[in-house]
């Protein structure tokens, strides 16, 4: 391979030329760089910056696909930020494997979407840039618990148009025909004071949606709505400890061996300290996987903020983020497995800056190579 300077238009016709990373690259030759050094050479580059290299040549082409795939797979962190002042937003994606933050195409659906919807579309399309609508549900609330379970959206609690809370439950399947709501079992009774967003932490396996109180970790209470029965569980408390001052978050952690969901439970020390648990909902055994010391909890917070910050948590299986849901602080990546935790600060977005006001939308998802493909226009067959 021959790294030269653009030829004249003359020239041009007796070369077989390829723009790559701003060179122009002489493909009259296949490259030398080939195999396991190409190869090892290409580990060091952002996936996203990668996918020009399929069009290099046919050995730079299996290369790079075999880089890609080889990838250990990890989560991205994909951030919406949606402006309160005009009708514009910001979607942003961190890449754990090249630790470096990426701006995604963004586009405001219209008419916009209800706040308490605007997780939707993440999942579903990971980098998409064009959020689906979705039909308005039966019961007008705002505050609701919401979660994806299967191909089936969950739509629980909240605060009704009168201020009073309701435990009335509400599903969309996204592969019927009529596209509609239906009703399902309500919340238990005995969680009516709480069921709302604001005061229960929520998440979503293939098969159940759990809800969590975010009171102290001596008090709190777990339940889940079991999709296949149409029924929810009996509530259940779960007792993390008196020094948890409140807990902050769930998630759902790597099956067991059996296939039983796991999860993931995040709370505040009196002392300032973020500790993660593991638990098993049927028989609710509890294992601690690790802790964040205080100044990484004040980090999480913001530069001279004093109060315990509403930590968010957003995972997929070992390795998830946690944030401030206030879209303040520094962001944290944490992996998690065999009662082991590890965890490195990855900053905040720099192109969020632009409007420190703009309500932030988390998610955690990982995309596929068709996913980076269709925002990049890239034909890889």
């Amino acid at each position: 391979m021959k790294i030269c300077e653009t030829p004249a238009p003359a020239e041009k016709d007796n070369h077989r030329m390829r723009n790559f990373g701003g060179l122009m690259l002489n493909m009259e030759r296949e490259s030398p760089l080939q195999g396991d050094v190409l190869e090892s050479i290409l580990s060091h580059v952002p996936t996203i910056d990668l996918l020009p290299a399929l069009h290099v040549s046919k050995s730079w082409r299996r290369s790079a696909l075999s880089s890609i795939r080889r990838r250990q797979r990890r989560p991205w962190l994909l951030i919406h930020l949606i402006s309160r002042r005009r009708r514009r937003g910001l979607f942003t994606a961190y890449d754990p494997y090249s630790h470096s933050w990426h701006t995604l195409p963004h586009v405001i659906p219209s008419p916009p979407i209800t706040c308490h919807l605007l997780p939707l579309a993440l999942p579903l399309q990971p980098l998409a840039a064009t959020w689906s609508l979705l039909p308005p549900p039966l019961l007008h609330r705002h505050d609701a618990l919401i979660g994806l379970v299967g191909s089936r959206i969950i739509l629980a609690g909240g605060v009704c148009d009168l201020g009073d809370r309701t435990c009335a439950v509400e599903s969309l399947s996204l592969g019927s025909s009529s596209f509609a709501w239906e009703n399902c079992e309500p919340m238990p009774e005995s969680l009516l004071e709480s069921a709302a967003a604001t005061w229960l932490a929520t998440a979503a396996s293939n098969s159940r949606f759990y809800v969590m109180e975010r009171g102290s970790a001596d008090a709190c209470r777990l339940a889940w709505f079991d999709l296949a029965a149409g029924r929810w569980s009996p509530v259940r408390p779960v007792r993390l400890g008196s020094e948890i001052s409140r807990i902050s978050a769930i998630g759902m952690g790597p099956a067991s061996h059996d296939g039983e969901d796991r999860l993931v439970i995040v709370g505040l020390t009196d002392c300032g300290q973020l500790v993660i648990w593991e638990v098993e909902p049927e028989n609710l055994e509890i294992r601690e996987i690790g802790s964040l010391p205080a100044e990484a909890v004040a980090r999480i917070a913001g530069e001279g903020e004093e109060r315990s910050p509403a930590v968010g948590f957003s995972n997929v299986g070992g390795f998830g983020f946690l944030y401030n849901l206030e879209g303040r602080g520094e962001i944290f990546a944490c992996e998690f497995g065999d009662g082991k935790l590890s965890w490195e600060a990855i900053g905040w977005p720099p192109a969020a800056e632009e409007d420190p006001t703009a309500m932030v939308v988390f998610r955690c998802a990982e995309p596929t190579l068709d996913d980076l493909k269709s925002v990049y226009g890239q034909r890889v067959s």
